[in-house]
């Protein structure tokens, strides 16, 4: 009785862990993802560090959603379109009108997708 208690111990430790790793390495996922995009989005608009930050925080809040939505776009439409749209007005909040205008440009007229 005791080996199975302690087997059944071990066990829930190496789920716990196993569900933390997954969950960083998601965050992992989203900050590199969102990082990239600020700097693919900098190299086009120039922009300053604060923005470039905000930009950041922007992409973040858009990489969390579009993680868990990602496989299946089309039953997630309405919701796409919404993370779209936010992050749209946040990018139209940390940008200066001319910048903004070029965002619109080439990330939404070219290809529909940030």
């Amino acid at each position: 009785m005791m080996k199975k208690l302690i087997t059944l111990c071990v066990f829930t430790l190496a789920l716990l862990f196993s569900s933390q790793g997954l969950n960083a390495q998601s965050k992992i996922e989203i900050n590199g993802a969102a990082s990239e995009k600020a700097k693919e989005l900098r190299s086009v608009i120039k922009f300053n560090n604060t923005q470039l930050e905000q930009v950041y925080q922007a992409y973040k809040v858009y990489e969390t959603t579009y993680q868990t939505i990602n496989n299946d776009l089309e039953a997630n439409k309405k919701l796409y379109d919404k993370i779209n749209v936010d992050l749209d007005n946040r990018l139209k909040e940390i940008f200066n009108e001319e910048q903004y205008d070029t965002y619109i440009a080439i990330y939404r007229n070219e290809n529909q997708n940030p």
